[in-house]
C-alpha cells in the first residue's frame, strides 16, 4: 500500500496583535498597584511583589509584535514554528472559521497539554486541510476554554 503525500503550508501570525489605548494600560497599572495594596495589608509581601513583576512582564510583552510563523500540514503532522506535533499524539481537530481570525484548533493525547492553536492564513484552501487531516485524525467540536475566551475578551 503505498501512503498518499501532501504538503500544504502557509504562514500566520503566532498571535493576534491587538491596538491597546492608554486607558487599557492605565486599567492594568490600577488594577495591579490595587491588588499589590491589599495584599500588603493583608500581609502578603511575596504575593505583593508577584503580582507587580507579573504586571510588568505583561506589560513588556503586549507590546511586542506577533512573530510570523512558518505552519505544514503534511502526512507527518503539524508544524506550527519549530514545533511538530504527529497525528499519533494529536486526538482530534476543529477548523474555527467563526472567529474573525481563522484557526484550527487540535485537541492533544497528553494529559496536561490544553488545546493547540494554529492559525490559518488569509490564502489557506481550508477545505484542502480539513479533508487531508480527515484522514489522519478525526474531526469533533472544539471551543477556545472559558478562561481563554474572558482574556480574549479582555484584550490580552
Amino acid at each position: 500500500m503505498v501512503k498518499e503525500t501532501f504538503k500544504i503550508e502557509w504562514d500566520g501570525h503566532e498571535y493576534e496583535h491587538k491596538e491597546r489605548s492608554s486607558d487599557w494600560f492605565w486599567a492594568v497599572g490600577i488594577i495591579t498597584v490595587a491588588v499589590a495594596l491589599t495584599s500588603i495589608i493583608l500581609g502578603n509581601i511575596i504575593f505583593a511583589l508577584l503580582i507587580i513583576v507579573s504586571a510588568f512582564a505583561l506589560l513588556l510583552f503586549i507590546n511586542r509584535p506577533p512573530e510570523t510563523l512558518h505552519i505544514i500540514v503534511d502526512e507527518k503532522g503539524i508544524t506550527k514554528g519549530r514545533v511538530r506535533y504527529p497525528f499519533d499524539t494529536l486526538h482530534s481537530f476543529y477548523i474555527d472559521i467563526d472567529h474573525p481570525h481563522k484557526k484550527i484548533l487540535l485537541r492533544s493525547k497528553k494529559m496536561f497539554m490544553p488545546l493547540i492553536v494554529v492559525p490559518l492564513g488569509e490564502k489557506v484552501d481550508i477545505e484542502n486541510v480539513e479533508t487531508n487531516l480527515l484522514k489522519f485524525i478525526p474531526q469533533e467540536p472544539l471551543v477556545l476554554p472559558f478562561a481563554e475566551q474572558i482574556l480574549e475578551y479582555l484584550g490580552f
